[in-house]
């Protein structure tokens, strides 16, 4: 048995509406995609035959359409074969508005889906797509499983008896979920190789700290740690703490829509403000700081090297000089008006907190007068609150993408809106350009260049401001062997994890 302590509280595990990242993936121990990752984040085929690609011929060369070959003898966890129906299913399941689907955009790009035989599925985009293989039904940064559509009498799954001991193709099935207390995974039977463990309890214990008690306690045998925690738990008897990649950014935005932080020399002088050296106690440094906007581990070509600004306050001093602030008394005024700003922050974040803090103190002494605005995380992520309505000059967030460098963009026009994602409002028609073409373009080496000359352009532009590559933070017990996740969270190979 494999106790792991849950940091998620699920309302409900259909795969559709997980939105949380430990949740998402905790929903793919039971509920598999046709294409993921491995450890190492390489495609690899999961319920599919192959990846589909021009090169085998399974995208066609105009890229929109998409063909896969399922795996023949898979099984649902109640012995019931995998088909191409179960696949059209999932489709009609994820795009019916009685589920509530976190995201259907994605879906919405598909003109038809088609099943010429039990084991071939056929996708027709309305536009081409280079990423829909790695988004559709895929790891991604909403991740689809494909539901056993003989367990529904319609597409509506949410309140079906199915959402209340969810199965899927995968190693484990949900043997019992006690709400808000703990959920138990037993093997597939059906599952091949079999997996070795005999049940996984994912013990939910909402609270980090408390996740390092357990930990520390013996009570668990994986628990996600903190920059606050990571120092002790390596101190544990018997525990190793694993440090994971994750394709995630801190991004420091930087609000591009209104005064001061419009006119890009505000914007480089306050890059250049910022001490990322002093910075990296407000993470323990634990994570290492960061240069481009797109993380490491999605970065999967020989890209251009994007290093971290220089921290140089007189570098910022001659950028302010040219935005017309004058240096008065320690402060920066202009039209008789001092250089001022507000930044909105997560409350409940305590590195987020510091970050805030540490900015408040660095940007004064090159003189910009910075007011904090602590708020909770339920009105933070809200499109009410002030990382996603605009209200504030300066919000910090990590951003975590999906399986394809695309989702790692948050700063397209169409974001640049209240509620959405790019929390700077950036809009710039060569960003567009350079991002619309990645989508088409028939060559991999130009959608390459096309990410690279994002990067150049981000780091020129300034809209936002890379603090740090986050990696995910865990306690293990040694007697857990096998275990491993890719860079979305998401378990690989369950079926080899033991615990002895």
């Amino acid at each position: 048995m494999l106790r792991i302590a849950y940091a998620g509280d699920p309302s409900s595990l259909v795969p559709f509406l997980a939105i949380d990242q430990e949740i998402i993936a905790l929903d793919t121990l039971f509920c598999q995609t046709l294409v993921g990752l491995d450890a190492d984040n390489r495609d690899v085929p999961i319920l599919v035959t192959r990846i589909p690609s021009r090169a085998n011929g399974d995208v066609s060369s105009d890229g929109t359409r998409i063909t896969y070959h399922l795996r023949r003898g898979v099984k649902f966890a109640d012995g019931v074969e995998l088909t191409s129906r179960d696949v059209a299913f999932t489709y009609r399941a994820v795009l019916d508005p009685q589920n509530r689907a976190t995201s259907v955009h994605n879906y919405e790009r598909i003109a038809s889906l088609a099943t010429p035989d039990p084991y071939t599925v056929v996708i027709t985009l309305r536009h081409s797509w280079n990423a829909a293989v790695h988004v559709l039904f895929a790891e991604a940064d909403y991740m689809y499983g494909i539901l056993p559509a003989h367990a529904f009498s319609g597409t509506k799954v949410v309140g079906s008896r199915w959402e209340n001991a969810p199965f899927g193709t995968g190693p484990f099935r949900v043997a019992k979920w006690t709400r808000g207390d703990s959920i138990l995974l037993e093997p597939n039977p059906y599952f091949r190789p079999r997996p070795k463990l005999s049940r996984i309890v994912l013990q939910i214990v909402p609270n980090l700290n408390t996740n390092f008690i357990v930990l520390q306690s013996g009570a668990v045998d994986i628990g996600t740690l903190t920059p606050e925690n990571v120092e002790r738990a390596a101190t544990l008897p018997g525990v190793d703490v694993v440090r994971v990649p994750e394709n995630a950014t801190d991004l420091f935005y930087m609000q591009t829509q209104t005064a001061p932080t419009n006119d890009v020399h505000v914007r480089r002088a306050i890059a250049y403000a910022l001490d990322l050296n002093a910075l990296q106690d407000a993470w323990r440094h634990q994570y290492p700081p960061a240069g481009s906007f797109l993380p490491p581990p999605i970065v999967r070509w020989k890209s251009v090297t994007i290093p971290p600004y220089p921290h140089d306050p007189a570098r910022a001093g001659r950028e302010l000089d040219a935005a017309g602030w004058a240096l008065k008394h320690g402060l920066r005024v202009k039209n008789g008006g001092p250089l001022a700003g507000v930044m909105g922050v997560n409350a409940e974040d305590p590195t987020q907190m510091r970050i805030a803090t540490l900015v408040q103190s660095e940007l004064a002494a090159v003189g910009m007068r910075v007011t904090l605005k602590p708020q909770p995380t339920s009105l933070w992520f809200s499109p009410q609150g002030l990382l996603r309505n605009g209200d504030a000059t300066f919000v910090s967030e990590p951003w975590v993408g999906g399986s394809d460098p695309e989702q790692s963009v948050n700063l397209t026009c169409e974001q640049a809106v209240k509620g959405d994602s790019n929390h700077a409002f950036f809009c710039s028609k060569a960003l567009d350009a350079l991002f619309a073409d990645q989508a088409t373009t028939p060559s991999q080496a130009q959608r390459n260049r096309d990410f690279d000359a994002m990067q150049v352009l981000v780091r020129r532009d300034v809209p936002a401001i890379p603090l740090y590559y986050e990696y995910r933070l865990l306690g293990v017990n040694r007697r857990v062997t096998g275990y491993a996740t890719n860079m979305l969270w998401v378990p690989v190979n369950a079926e080899l994890w033991d615990a002895h």
